[in-house]
């Protein structure tokens, strides 16, 4: 009769219903050993609560992220980048196995162009099969003089740079996919600075001195470390006059904006700012960044860190510096939106 089914073509749908089933469970684990055709990979989260904030700011601050994955030898198998203003996660689809990850970031999408204006961070990317250690990222400078690169900024700031890595490889079975976090750190430094002469009458005016900041730090290295092999040499991006409202003292200021600030074991090696007076050509200020940013490291009760962590947790400083007699007396340090300010005597650093 119409619409009725046979026994044999009722067994046979049963068997159909189940095959399907059988099919659409097998990435879910029970009893099927093969597992050709599911995902596996790893559900890559991010966050940026390395700050002296200690709050989570990457939706606020980063917009683009690029993963490099390599294999447990250390070899490049496939980069993958996310627009930050579609979530703060990504899959990356991987064959069983293990993976290190190294995750570099910026505010902006990275072009990796150095004819755009200002200097940029160009990443070095291994090809297929190299080395990560051949993942590097350098700060685009001009040419070699008597063994130091001038950083080129046309008056602009540097866009900003984060890196994260797994130190440990991460695990890809056949159960599916397995979940890695990655701490993001910021790499870019903003430092103002600020120059009064107790001295001279009517203040002082940013062209009558010359500021820079020389550093190693021009290569950062696929662990975030610095290379250390070349001197570079940066100068304010901008600078500019300011009077106390009433009165015709002014005030010399200046911004800087830095790669990643490094403590070193060798002293030599660190980070120096110099003010110099351009009538006399003497030093009024030559002194480890290091060592002066880093006196803050004990200003939170609760929080006792490391040079290096305060150093890393930290980006936006502000030095004001107060000379007398040719030589600078005192300097007050700020630490950005925190408000921490410390008083130092030349004689304590």
């Amino acid at each position: 009769m119409k619409g009725n089914w046979t026994i044999r073509q009722l067994c046979a749908a049963v068997l159909g219903a189940c095959a399907a089933a059988m099919t659409a469970t097998s990435c879910a684990g029970f009893i099927f050993d093969d597992r050709s055709g599911c995902v596996s990979g790893v559900q890559v989260s991010f966050r940026y609560d390395y700050n002296l904030q200690r709050a989570d700011m990457f939706e606020e601050h980063v917009g683009e992220v690029t993963v490099y994955v390599f294999d447990g030898q250390g070899r490049f198998i496939l980069s993958q980048t996310t627009d930050c203003d579609s979530g703060s996660g990504l899959f990356i689809d991987l064959q069983e196995g293990s993976y290190y990850l190294v995750a570099l970031a910026h505010q902006d999408s990275y072009t990796g162009d150095p004819s755009l204006p200002g200097a940029q961070f160009i990443r070095t990317v291994p090809d297929p099969g190299g080395r990560m250690a051949d993942l590097q990222v350098v700060l685009e400078c001009g040419e070699d003089q008597d063994g130091i690169f001038k950083v080129r900024h046309d008056g602009l700031p540097l866009d900003t740079l984060w890196h994260a890595w797994t130190p440990v490889p991460v695990s890809v079975d056949r159960t599916g996919y397995t979940d890695a976090e990655l701490s993001l750190v910021r790499d870019t430094k903003r430092i103002s600075v600020s120059v009064r002469d107790l001295d001279r009458k009517g203040g002082s005016r940013a062209e009558y001195y010359e500021l820079t900041v020389t550093d190693c730090n021009g290569r950062l290295c696929y662990d975030n470390s610095v290379d250390g092999a070349d001197t570079v040499l940066y100068t304010p991006y901008i600078t500019w006059n300011t009077a106390a409202e009433g009165s015709y003292d002014s005030t010399a200021r200046a911004e800087f904006m830095t790669s990643r600030i490094v403590c070193h074991d060798d002293p030599a090696e660190d980070a120096r700012l110099r003010i110099v007076e351009k009538a006399s050509g003497r030093a009024a200020v030559d002194v480890s960044l290091p060592d002066l940013l880093g006196s803050m490291a004990g200003y939170d009760e609760l929080q006792r860190y490391s040079s290096q962590e305060f150093l890393d947790r930290g980006y936006d400083y502000s030095l004001s510096f107060y000379l007398s007699g040719g030589e600078w007396k005192y300097v007050t340090v700020t630490i950005g939106v925190l408000g921490w300010s410390r008083k130092i005597q030349n004689v304590d650093i």
